[in-house]
């Protein structure tokens, strides 16, 4: 009966791949041929630190899942637009990433990068909260809101450059809980420059956590197109 239900309710809202947005069956995340695409473009968090060296990194292990592009960057585009399949589909492949640099019982919550009160309010979710949830259920950890906020400002992460993420990060604060001696599972959807995972990653220590993990679903890796035009740009 149940699966009757889902059925006549699929017919009227048609459950949709969470990367290309094709009709697919009700219980399905995203379609074989994303699914396949996003095997194929697998991310290692190694690849991505190798480029950043410079850079410290105030985390204390960290995973990713997919290279932020094709069918993981539709995913997260369609995931920030209100579809929630890339989310569920990519949490669980990061939880298995994440099984690989901890142990899950040493974790004692999930959190997220947050957005601020009116983007939300705006967008009715966060959307590394969709994934936070997924990864939480996935490793069986509790998920802990409010630990971090973000201050409004007049643009969004997306339209500032490379320089000018740092400063942009220092929107990002701890809210003053209680973290002391913790271990906790930060989680964004995607890992670009690192500005703002470590502006987050340091708020989360001040208030006393021992360790953090970060975890994105998707990395920007730096390639030789992407060099030469930050070399044109500067």
């Amino acid at each position: 009966m149940n699966r009757l239900k889902m059925l006549a309710l699929d017919c009227l809202y048609p459950n949709r791949c969470g990367c290309c947005g094709s009709r697919l069956a009700y219980d399905r995340l995203i379609c074989a041929a994303c699914e396949a695409e996003l095997k194929e473009h697998p991310a290692e968090y190694c690849e991505w630190a190798n480029q950043n060296a410079e850079a410290k990194h105030p985390w204390d292990a960290a995973a990713v899942a997919f290279q932020y592009e094709g069918a993981a960057k539709s995913g997260v585009l369609a995931m920030k637009d209100g579809c929630r399949n890339f989310a569920a589909y990519a949490g669980v492949v990061l939880a298995d990433r994440i099984r690989a640099v901890t142990d899950p019982e040493e974790l004692d919550c999930v959190t997220w990068v947050p957005i601020t009160k009116k983007r939300r309010r705006i967008q009715g979710y966060c959307h590394a909260e969709l994934l936070a949830r997924a990864v939480a259920s996935s490793l069986h950890v509790p998920v802990r809101d409010g630990l971090l906020t973000e201050q409004a400002g007049r643009v969004r992460q997306h339209q500032v450059s490379g320089r000018e993420r740092t400063e942009y990060a220092g929107r990002f604060h701890g809210t003053g809980c209680d973290l002391t001696g913790q271990t906790i599972l930060l989680c964004d959807d995607v890992l670009t420059s690192g500005s703002t995972l470590r502006q987050c990653t340091s708020e989360l220590k001040a208030d006393g956590a021992a360790r953090v993990i970060i975890a994105a679903a998707t990395v920007r890796l730096q390639t030789e197109q992407s060099n030469a035009v930050e070399t044109e740009k500067s």
